[in-house]
């Protein structure tokens, strides 16, 4: 599906530079970029590929039409609000659309459109996901679906060793507070902003030489000072929660959705090459 998005902006661009080609999108050094050079870099690099997913589109939602499938409305505006959810407010997010040549019924109809395919997949192909076939992926992937044990850090990040040394000093020989030290001397504003609190940090996403560091304090204990990126730093462990493991139910309807999309990925090519044998196409150059 982000394959026709891709397509459907091309080719968006590629038509508001046929309506538009006198205009300049860009200066060089006062070279002028026209928009029609950027419409033929464009379909020179994407048209092929565009035409081809359009025409593959059209078949599908053919197909749909033939077979009486529809999208699903409220899907189709839950999608909708999701995309627009992400930008920080509703001008910002017609701004972007525009960009593209594209309004926010545009952007509906793709929506629309992408619903529909995925509906008339599931429909010609017959697709569907057991509770049986979830429960086998579950049971597969158990280890990596649960939560992973989890500690609270904080951290004084300091340009140089012999930073790093002087605060673990103090740390060690006159017990200074690790939140009022990292407030006064970590490099990071962040950190001397939030007295060095990192929250919770996951097994598995740091280093692995930096992790067993970490996970082997216990609350209350600090590392020695360890190189990080272009400084050092100094890590405390302030609470710990256990792992836990992964429960099925929780997670059935997660797992077939994503064994679904899977499945729909994977047959959406065939299905689009069967319409095509069937279909009558013809390129115009």
């Amino acid at each position: 599906m982000k394959k026709t998005i891709l397509a459907a902006a091309v080719l968006a661009a590629f038509a508001t530079g046929l309506y538009a080609a006198e205009k300049e999108v860009a200066l060089v050094n006062g070279q002028k970029v026209s928009r029609e050079e950027l419409t033929k870099k464009l379909w020179w690099q994407h048209g092929a590929q565009a035409l081809s997913e359009i025409i593959d589109e059209k078949l599908l939602l053919e197909e749909a039409a033939r077979l009486g499938v529809k999208a699903d409305q409220k899907e189709t505006e839950a999608r909708f609000d999701s995309l627009a959810a992400g930008y920080a407010d509703k001008a910002q997010f017609e701004k972007n659309l525009k960009s593209v040549g594209w309004s926010p019924a545009d952007l509906r109809d793709l929506i629309r459109r992408q619903q529909t395919i995925r509906a008339v997949l599931i429909t010609a192909k017959k697709l569907s996901v057991t509770d049986a076939e979830a429960k086998d992926f579950f049971d597969k992937n158990k280890e990596r679906m649960g939560a992973p044990e989890s500690v609270k850090l904080s951290q004084i990040f300091v340009n140089t060793r012999a930073e790093a040394d002087d605060a673990y000093e103090l740390l060690t020989s006159v017990g200074a507070d690790f939140a009022k030290l990292s407030g006064l001397k970590s490099a990071d504003a962040n950190l001397r902003k939030n007295g060095g609190s990192l929250g919770y940090i996951s097994k598995g996403m740091l280093l692995p030489e930096m992790e067993k560091e970490i996970f082997a304090l216990k609350p209350g204990q600090y590392t020695k000072p360890l190189a990080t990126g272009n400084g050092y730093s100094i890590f405390k462990a302030e609470e710990r929660k256990p792992g836990q493991e992964a429960a099925f139910e929780p997670l059935k309807e997660e797992i077939k959705a994503a064994l679904l999309n899977q499945a729909i990925t994977a047959r959406l090519p065939e299905l689009a090459a069967e319409l095509r044998q069937k279909a009558k196409i013809e390129i115009i150059k």
